[in-house]
């Protein structure tokens, strides 16, 4: 296997030689080579690394799992570059993907603290229940199939971080997939990839629920080609309960553009919109915040003193998540609405002040560079569409 030397943040890494694995267009295709790594991925990564450091320095050290570690990109990394790192297991079943973490931790003087395995992912984590403060689970497609065993091996007040990439079937383009790995039916609206992230949260909540875990979701993000996801972990039947309380469904009318919310799992839905015709509906899934506007703000302010190359746009993203994070389920779209209305669409920033004035929440949205969130009903919506 011919190999490049890269960097990324602070640390140094042997990757596979990305232009050996290239797609007819040109982009580089990570599912190609022997051993993963995603170049595209580092603005995530980037976040990722900040995200440990400030639960390292509220937790006052920090125990890591990276069990699909492809290259240990991601491990090596926390290992590296956060403060306050006391273990990090490196773990990937591929043997070739084995020896060349083993070269990187080396490459990184980071023997004394990076433990590196050649395991199954799942049995890693079955023999290490609640040994790690943060678990990584950034596979290729689904992580579905590892979240019951990461569930396990967290920690009492851990945190998982989840990332996913089947986003077509979570987004409503393959029903029938997202009902078999997430035990929920999406839907194909203007906001399917919040939905898509919703169901995603609201299947790794039930499952936490068998251990009696509680995961509440504190940052989230689609960007590119996946979701994005960190949940905060609280022990105990009652915590879990209570979370498992704000799943529930979205009910969507084609017609009009309303939706409703109703929570519960095993519930009646309504069938009929006011405007007479029939809802159609996503779920089960999380219903409650997505995001947590004061983690997210600790996470920027480490972001802003860590100087990555891409700092701004990543900067950009987690001020628009914080700008959201307590608006309610679902957005908008400028140009489905003004379609719906026979108007021309208005800016986003012409609109902000109409609907403040008002007293409802506005705010944009990271999912769509059209949309909007506001808790104003739709008749008041349409009503200030047209007058816009």
């Amino acid at each position: 296997m011919l190999t490049q030397l890269v960097n990324e943040g602070q640390t140094k890494l042997e990757v596979p030689k990305l232009e050996r694995f290239q797609t007819r267009a040109g982009d580089y295709a990570p599912s190609l080579a022997p051993v993963f790594y995603n170049p595209h991925m580092e603005l995530c990564r980037d976040i990722s690394v900040s995200v440990v450091q400030v639960l390292a320095d509220e937790l006052g050290g920090i125990r890591v799992c990276d069990p699909l570690a492809g290259v240990g990109v991601r491990g090596l990394r926390y290992a590296k570059e956060v403060k306050g790192v006391t273990r990090v297991v490196v773990n990937d079943r591929s043997q070739k993907a084995f020896e060349l973490a083993k070269r990187n931790v080396e490459l990184n003087g980071l023997a004394s603290l990076v433990e590196v395995r050649n395991e199954d992912a799942n049995v890693l984590l079955w023999e290490n229940r609640g040994r790690f403060d943060f678990i990584d689970i950034d596979p290729f497609g689904s992580p579905a199939p590892f979240i019951d065993a990461a569930c396990a091996a967290l920690a009492r007040k851990g945190t998982l971080a989840i990332t996913a990439t089947d986003t077509a079937p979570l987004s409503g383009t393959h029903v029938k997939a997202c009902l078999r790995r997430y035990s929920a039916r999406p839907l194909k609206t203007e906001y399917c990839h919040e939905l898509g992230i919703r169901i995603l949260i609201g299947f790794v909540q039930r499952v936490a629920g068998r251990h009696e875990l509680a995961l509440a979701p504190v940052l989230v993000h689609a960007t590119r080609h996946y979701f994005r996801g960190y949940l905060r972990a609280r022990k105990g039947a009652r915590a879990a309960n209570e979370l498992l309380a704000q799943q529930g469904y979205v009910s969507h009318c084609n017609a009009c553009g309303r939706r409703r919310f109703t929570q519960g799992v095993a519930v009646e839905l309504p069938s009929t919109c006011e405007c007479g015709d029939r809802f159609v509906h996503a779920g089960p899934l999380w219903l409650g915040r997505l995001m947590d506007r004061t983690f997210i703000n600790a996470v920027a302010g480490n972001l802003v003193r860590s100087n990555f190359k891409f700092g701004q746009k990543e900067l950009v993203l987690l001020n628009q998540c914080a700008e959201e994070a307590d608006g309610p389920p679902t957005f908008y779209d400028v140009h489905e609405l003004a379609g719906r209305t026979g108007v021309s669409p208005p800016k986003i920033v012409e609109l902000i002040p109409k609907f403040r004035k008002q007293g409802y929440f506005f705010s944009r949205t990271h999912f769509s560079g059209t949309g909007f969130r506001t808790d104003a009903p739709m008749d008041e919506i349409v009503e200030i569409f047209k007058r816009a």
